[in-house]
């Protein structure tokens, strides 16, 4: 079995990580995605965001299972129940879980360019190069030449970094999440579901809506 590895903050998740996922879905043909929504980060201040208004929102990834026959697309709480418990989590750790719970299975993770190049900063990643093939998605056009000279760097014998390609979504949860502030309901960029929970519980603005649905 195939599994591939999405984590993230997902604070709001949005079109751009879904792309993101289908890109890299496409490009190793899992049986399996689990969407890991990030606990407390070593690197990242924890999202104020609830936990579970952030999982909720990831219900959003559910779309790519419709779109590839077969494949099965999980929520996992992992990371957020470890942040609950007070533990402070890194990938590593995390694959180490995914490996223990799917023996035998072909671990894979997603991972966006950026992370590439600073990839050999990571807790232990040496050893998340030999639980998981990285894949990588590239959010900027032009940087492949840097990507495939890092990957070369990270991996000298090759096949360990593959590579997913894409036509970047220039957007980002940060820049979203002010826009959303001002008044702005994002409908190009925000999924239903997603736009559904914010409006039911006020995300972003402090606000909630009156006549949201329960």
């Amino acid at each position: 079995m195939k599994l591939l590895l999405y984590g993230g903050t997902f604070d709001p998740p949005h079109y751009g990580h879904l792309n993101n996922l289908r890109a890299a879905a496409a490009r190793v043909a899992p049986d399996q995605v689990v969407v890991m929504p990030a606990g407390a980060s070593p690197f990242k201040h924890t999202s104020p965001t609830p936990p579970a208004l952030r999982a909720e929102m990831c219900g959003c990834f559910a779309a790519l299972a419709e779109e590839r026959a077969g494949l099965e697309v999980k929520v996992s709480c992992w990371e957020m129940e470890q942040a609950a418990q007070g533990r402070r989590n890194y990938t590593i750790l995390t694959l180490e879980m995914l490996a223990a719970q799917y023996p035998g299975a072909e671990l894979y993770m997603a991972i966006g360019s950026d992370m590439l190049l600073s990839f050999d900063e990571w807790h232990r990643w040496e050893e998340i190069l030999r639980l998981a093939k990285l894949v990588v998605v590239s959010r900027n056009i032009g940087d492949d030449p840097a990507l495939h000279a890092k990957a070369k760097e990270l991996d000298p014998t090759g096949g360990r970094i593959l590579f997913a390609a894409i036509a970047a979504l220039p957007m980002a949860s940060s820049q979203l999440r002010e826009r959303l502030a001002a008044g702005d309901e994002c409908k190009n960029e925000l999924p239903a579901l997603v736009r559904r929970v914010i409006a039911r519980e006020g995300l972003y603005t402090g606000q909630r809506e009156t006549n949201a649905r329960p």
